[in-house]
């Protein structure tokens, strides 16, 4: 992927501002892997073809699945079977040679990081996504007028999201992260400060001067962690940075990003995208068991007005549109039903619909149904992996969920 290199000027002036902020712009749409980004699953959302149908292919990227292109045979099968139920001739050509498309780019390359890939692919609509996934979710391949997005919803946990700094006085360097996945997208040049401090100054001098461009380049740099952090719709900000530069970079975060700063990290400040993950992934966990324990906490704390344990309890609350957060232990799989009628979930698909009595659509997996329809009430998504939160659940429910009323 190629990334933006910009020289880093004592202040941060507009015309730089605006040329960041076009840089990340171009960074989430243009054509290569791209984190899942809140803002990406909303554009998704919107699209609708009343022409050709929209290709949505999922496809696991494990260890295992990058050995000899073990990947190539998955996909080979997805689409085989695909094809061979399509009875319409145009519409199978057409098909087939969307899926050529996707072919040749997993071919071209895959992403370095992360365990999936997600395709959204419509010629006529101009539509591509290429999407690399930081779990793995099932093999799948649908045709319809909308996107399948429904699988994504196990990548939309509430504490997934950060963007990550590496700051020196020389060189500095941004990316967006989930566990499992780092995506660099921008990277800066500074003066030397040292070079700056020429040798004609009186030595009297050298320390204040000092001090003044530190000061402007922790504010600069700030600034621009704070126009990612905003991009992106980040929760959590992780850096590394030399100690004096470190405190007047923490100085100038706004206050709110401020309170989201996660932990710091070391790691040389050239060092490739896969040792940056590397050094950061124990911080996100620990910020991610410390947050899964505070969800969790905070369901127990607020029953039984406010909170609730358990599947059944859960399900009902989403039906209600009562749920504001809703956390699962994110290898919890269930059946059930739901009916697109009254738009409700059930746990017995065998059963007619308790409120029409209609016959309800079976879900080989209510869970994703259920964080679907919450994500839709506007709730958040605690997805549960650390092993104490897990642990925490095992003596309640393996879902949750925090209450408005």
């Amino acid at each position: 992927m190629e990334k933006q290199t910009m020289h880093l000027t004592q202040t941060l002036s507009p015309e730089l501002r605006d040329r960041i902020l076009a840089r990340l712009e171009q960074e989430r749409t243009e054509p290569a892997y791209r984190l899942l980004t809140p803002s990406t699953l909303r554009q998704l959302g919107t699209i609708q073809s009343t022409r050709d149908p929209i290709v949505s292919l999922y496809l696991e990227l494990t260890p295992e699945r990058r050995l000899k292109d073990a990947w190539h045979v998955a996909f080979k099968d997805l689409v085989r079977a695909k094809l061979e139920r399509l009875e319409d001739r145009r519409l199978r050509e057409q098909i087939a040679g969307e899926l050529e498309r996707i072919e040749l780019a997993l071919q071209e390359g895959l992403p370095a990081l992360g365990r999936g890939v997600a395709f959204f692919v419509c010629e006529s609509l101009g539509l591509w996504r290429q999407i690399a996934l930081p779990i793995p979710l099932p093999d799948r391949l649908e045709l319809a007028s909308t996107p399948y997005t429904r699988p994504l919803v196990r990548t939309r946990d509430e504490h997934d999201r950060f963007v990550v700094a590496l700051l020196s006085r020389e060189h500095s360097r941004f990316f967006i992260s989930q566990i499992g996945y780092v995506e660099e997208v921008l990277t800066l040049t500074g003066p030397r400060l040292r070079g700056m401090v020429t040798d004609w100054i009186d030595w009297n001098q050298r320390d204040d001067l000092e001090r003044q461009l530190t000061h402007q380049e922790g504010k600069a740099l700030a600034t621009i962690a704070a126009l990612i952090f905003q991009q992106f719709e980040a929760r959590y900000l992780l850096f590394s940075a030399p100690e004096k530069l470190k405190a007047s970079f923490l100085e100038h975060l706004p206050k709110a990003i401020r309170a989201q700063v996660g932990g710091v990290f070391s790691v040389e400040v050239h060092a490739p995208v896969a040792q940056v993950a590397t050094a950061i992934e124990p911080v996100q966990r620990a910020v991610e068991a410390r947050e899964e324990m505070r969800t969790l906490e905070r369901i127990q704390e607020s029953l039984p007005e406010r909170g609730v344990w358990g599947i059944e309890a859960v399900i009902d609350a989403i039906n209600q549109r009562r749920v504001m957060t809703v956390a699962v232990d994110d290898a919890l799989q269930i059946a059930g039903g739901y009916c697109p009628h009254c738009d409700l979930l059930v746990l017995d698909a065998s059963k007619p619909c308790p409120v029409c009595g209609q016959t309800v659509e079976a879900e080989a997996d209510l869970v994703d149904r259920a964080l679907e329809m919450a994500l839709a009430q506007d709730a958040t998504i605690e997805l549960v992996r650390s092993d104490a939160a897990r642990t925490f659940m095992a003596q309640h429910a393996p879902m949750g969920a925090l209450l408005r009323f």
